[in-house]
């Protein structure tokens, strides 16, 4: 079963077949997470990637000891912190498990040797940055025209499972402000 969920999601990036699908599932190995557990830490140097299968990741920076939160990850989906892994450098992106679920990790090096032997994986990998590159241009595009109330519109639009399983101050610091101003905007969009 978590192969066939596995093999979904890679066939809506390209079309995988189920030897392609089963030898890149091999890679991934079993990652047992309770809430809270992060998958990794500021000052990591990390080597894996992981697979979602369910349950809800969040992605966070430190800034002067405060969380700011940068991305929720539901599953099924993909997740680590590329720069970092290709750069091989330590990791400022702080994963975290919000809500349990069933979880793989996979080193990217054994990916990388995979990917000589199928090439459909970098266009899997292709198409899938691209999406999550689209998804970071329009989230900062976000920052810098929309106001707080127009970001909030938004995800309440384009991602209602942020907004129906997601805790209100970690919503509050993805858009960019305080849980008290967030409560306004909930508050004023309900009485108009």
């Amino acid at each position: 079963m978590p192969n066939a969920i596995f093999h979904q999601f890679l066939q809506r990036f390209c079309p995988f077949t189920e030897t392609e699908s089963d030898a890149l599932f091999a890679l991934f190995e079993p990652l047992v997470a309770g809430r809270k557990h992060h998958l990794q830490q500021e000052g990591d140097r990390v080597e894996r990637v992981y697979f979602v299968q369910s349950g809800v990741l969040r992605g966070y920076y430190l800034k002067e000891g405060e969380e700011i939160t940068s991305n929720f990850y539901f599953g099924p989906t993909l997740t680590g912190d590329v720069v970092a892994l290709r750069e091989k450098t330590t990791t400022r992106l702080n994963i975290q498990v919000i809500e349990e679920g069933t979880l793989w990790q996979a080193r990217l090096a054994q990916i990388d040797e995979l990917s000589a032997q199928y090439p459909i994986m970098y266009r899997l990998f292709m198409v899938f940055f691209e999406r999550l590159y689209a998804f970071n241009h329009k989230r900062q595009l976000s920052f810098i025209y929309d106001t707080p109330t127009e970001r909030y519109l938004k995800l309440f639009a384009e991602r209602p499972k942020v907004m129906a399983q997601i805790p209100q101050h970690y919503i509050a610091s993805y858009l960019g402000i305080k849980p008290e101003s967030l409560s306004r905007i909930r508050k004023r969009i309900m009485h108009e």
